[in-house]
């Protein structure tokens, strides 16, 4: 996207005109100009008018969208008006896209529920206005208020996966939203993963008590669940079963761990190519079809691969900004 292009669109964001094809657009924007493994959200303390214009002003001149002529130059042709106006337009786009940061009293406000796109190289932490706390995995959506309501407090995951630290209270119940069900809480710790690809909805406890509901089904009572347990949703059979949560420790992808449970190496060899920016080519296709459970910490890319070979049975090569599979 150029400059005049990101100019109009930031511009329409300000005004309030943006059609959701124009912000996705603005998303995929910031996905492909921002890099990082792993980002802090915190609603709880926004930042002044002035000091996101001077942050976006850094930024920009950082990443060469404004030159340092157009700063110093006196003359009339480049008004500090005008650049100011530049400035503000992409504070804009970075504001729709970075997660919902929270501007008070001011016209960088978001709307009243706050969209979270996570790009597929960061792992996203949110204190959201109760002081909950969510981790949101690469790729997920997210949506939740700037203010909760006096009746409950709602989230909603539209996709991908998140871990919650609900905070407690009484008579004001906690609700995740997903797709296919709804998992209703006072202050307890867990888990939601909700990936469509993947065809299922599955939800584990760390901490406290969980009760789940299928959409549609008003009738049939929740499914309750302890510390350990989780319960898995079929898309295709589209009933819920209850079953221990594996040992595997269910957050660790918080901690900016690599957790892959029953994982496609085609998805493991994926995530590893956009965290060290390279390419992976398997001679083997049928090897990308293989799935694995592993935990992979801070290690080096040579352990990590180390590692899936020795465990997968696959000889591998390093060449230049390339793997290749044996």
């Amino acid at each position: 996207m150029d400059r005049t292009e990101l100019k109009r669109l930031a511009q329409k964001y300000l005004e309030g005109t943006a059609s959701d094809e124009e912000k996705a657009l603005l998303n995929q924007w910031y996905d492909t100009t921002e890099e990082g493994w792993v980002e802090n959200v915190h609603t709880k303390k926004p930042e002044t008018e002035d000091q996101v214009r001077q942050r976006i002003f850094d930024n920009l001149k950082n990443k060469g969208f404004l030159k340092t002529e157009e700063v110093d130059r006196s003359d009339a042709q480049v008004s500090w008006k005008r650049l100011m106006l530049r400035i503000t337009a992409a504070a804009a786009v970075l504001s729709l896209v970075l997660f919902g940061w929270q501007f008070s009293n001011s016209r960088f406000s978001l709307a009243e529920k706050k969209l979270v796109n996570v790009p597929g190289n960061k792992i996203i932490e949110i204190i959201l206005p109760d002081s909950s706390k969510v981790w949101l995995n690469a790729g997920s959506v997210f949506k939740y208020p700037k203010k909760f309501s006096e009746e409950n407090r709602t989230v909603e995951l539209i996709e991908g996966r998140a871990f919650f630290e609900v905070k407690h209270k009484n008579k004001h119940p906690f609700i995740v939203k997903t797709n296919s069900l709804n998992v209703v809480v006072l202050g307890t710790s867990f888990d939601v993963r909700a990936y469509k690809k993947e065809g299922t909805t599955k939800v584990s406890v760390v901490t406290g008590k969980v009760g789940i509901t299928m959409k549609g089904a008003v009738k049939k009572p929740a499914v309750m669940l302890l510390p350990k347990e989780q319960v898995v949703l079929s898309n295709i059979k589209n009933h819920l079963i209850k079953a221990v949560a594996p040992e595997i420790a269910v957050n660790a992808w918080c901690n900016s761990k690599l957790v892959f449970e029953q994982e496609t190496l085609r998805n493991v060899f994926s995530v590893l190519e956009k965290k060290h920016h390279l390419k992976i080519i398997t001679e083997n296709p049928e090897l990308l079809d293989e799935r694995i459970s592993i935990t992979l910490g801070d290690q080096d890319l040579v352990s990590t691969m180390d590692i899936l070979s020795f465990t997968k049975h696959f000889k591998y090569q390093m060449a230049n900004d390339n793997i290749i599979i044996k």
